[in-house]
């Protein structure tokens, strides 16, 4: 055993350094087991370098050109702003650079963790090698994440396209932006680009943007997005890219129509993520792998009994806090737990403006789960004082409420909640908090909250129930209503 004889043995070994693999290492070392982290690249993964803080970093620009531009609505005379897309991204990498600090491994090994940077693979069983090293170790857990995944379209290959990751570094704002993919990650990128200068157009395969969003708040955005300018072709597939002269050429094929094709200077491919498996050797470990990325149990256990998984290596959903939530069930685990991970009380976001946000079923799921006994509350953004304050009336809470353990005497129970407006993704929190504890709705409606805040518009939101409840009850009944007229 060169791992035993070199000394390089430890309790826990875990394969990647991105927020999953941190969280779990972390939690490990607290126990005083010998833990040691690999790390292909650099710690802190894809939302610290490539994802949620370098991409909000330019969101936010985008929403202060955008603000500025608003300014006549608000008495502000303002002259068109201009960007400088150079500076803008130097902020960018500062504030990467900022929150980047707490993820170094000279902070990791001040918690008790080896780090060690290099591309692991399984060699054994219970060995991986890793720049000429071989690590030993009883349990391992992999959390290799993800990367942007390149859609089977014809001529893809040799053209000059960017990936979220690119997209970030530009230094010059395209004139003509194609993105393929509406997700979270196609949308705010283009519509920050858009806001930056740029004609976008966006390319979706589906009947709408946001596919797996409720279909109610994807078509506020869808409208939003409109009004920022941007193009979108749904029901729209891309046959085959070309590049001739610095300009890229996208046939079309969209449903009921006749073949079309576009020029512009540069696509963006935004069409999901894929896992991070292929070099690992996870065969010689013992692990499979499946459709989405490493296979798992409720534990988040894989085919190897030694072996636990998280985050965007096992599939969606690809978020932080997800891969943070998937990997302190892991840490238990690892540490003798019988922990079960469930993503049902899970929020997800998309940073766009206006925001959508979300947790639990969508109404169409709702329906068919729970039929009548489904109530569906909505609040438009002109009832919530702060949306009408800021100029932001455009949007909705909507509340999707089943009969629950109170039967519906407190309000019946959160089965999921969906937000599109400013906000929304601060508002969704008080949703996912019920949901998790299977509180009844009527715990939010009774809760004092600050005056005029957004959050204030969840609290309404709920309280519609109850004013739909008076409403029923002041209706005259049959015997009522018969009496009248024969009185």
């Amino acid at each position: 055993m060169r791992a035993k004889e070199d000394g390089l043995t430890f309790d826990v070994v875990v394969i990647g350094g991105g927020t999953a693999g941190m969280t779990a290492a972390k939690i490990v070392a607290r126990t005083g087991k010998r833990v040691v982290l690999l790390e292909a690249d650099r710690t802190g993964g894809d939302c610290l370098y490539t994802g949620c803080v370098p991409s909000k970093s330019l969101l936010a620009v985008a929403k202060v050109m955008e603000r500025i531009r608003c300014g006549d609505q608000f008495g502000i005379n303002v002259n068109p702003p201009t960007l400088d897309l150079g500076r803008a991204v130097q902020r960018k990498d500062r504030i990467v650079e900022q929150i980047g600090e707490a993820d170094s491994p000279a902070v990791l090994r001040r918690a008790g963790i080896t780090v060690i940077q290099g591309r692991a693979r399984f060699c054994d069983s219970d060995e991986v090698e890793v720049g000429g090293q071989v690590v030993h170790g009883e349990r391992f857990v992999i959390a290799t994440g993800s990367r942007p995944a390149r859609p089977p379209i014809l001529g893809l290959a040799e053209v000059d396209y960017l990936t979220n990751v690119e997209a970030l570094d530009l230094r010059v704002v395209p004139s003509r932006l194609a993105v393929i993919g509406a997700g979270p990650t196609g949308l705010e990128l283009g519509q920050a680009f858009a806001r930056f200068g740029s004609a976008v157009t966006i390319i979706e395969r589906t009947d709408r943007v946001l596919p797996s969003d409720d279909g109610e708040t994807s078509a506020i955005l869808a409208k939003a997005l409109e009004d920022d300018g941007i193009r979108l072709f749904l029901r729209t597939a891309v046959d085959n890219i070309k590049q001739s002269d610095g300009y890229k050429y996208l046939l079309l094929r969209q449903e009921g129509e006749d073949p079309n094709t576009i020029e512009i200077d540069q696509v963006l491919v935004a069409t999901g993520r894929q896992p991070e498996v292929d070099e690992l050797g996870l065969d010689v470990a013992g692990v499979q792998t499946g459709e989405h990325g490493i296979v798992v149990d409720a534990g988040l256990r894989t085919t190897a009994r030694h072996v636990w998984a998280c985050g965007d290596v096992i599939g969606p959903p690809y978020s932080t806090h997800v891969a943070e939530d998937q990997a302190r069930t892991v840490a238990k685990n690892v540490l003798g737990g019988k922990a079960r991970w469930s993503g049902r009380a899970v929020p997800w976001s998309t940073f766009t403006d206006p925001e959508v946000a979300g947790v639990g079923m969508t109404e169409a799921a709702a329906r068919v789960a729970l039929g009548r006994r489904l109530e569906v509350l909505r609040l438009h953004y002109h009832d919530i004082d702060r949306a009408v304050t800021d100029g932001a009336g455009d949007g909705l809470v909507k509340v999707l409420l089943a009969p629950g353990w109170t039967r519906g005497r407190l309000g019946g129970e959160v089965v999921g909640a969906h937000v599109v407006g400013a906000g929304a993704a601060e508002i969704v929190q008080q949703f996912a908090f019920l949901m998790a504890w299977h509180l009844p709705a009527g715990m939010l409606a009774k809760t004092v909250q600050a005056y005029p805040t957004y959050g204030l518009g969840g609290r309404q939101a709920v309280g519609l129930h109850w004013q739909r409840a008076k409403e029923s009850r002041a209706r005259p009944s049959f015997i009522e209503k018969l009496r009248g007229k024969l009185g």
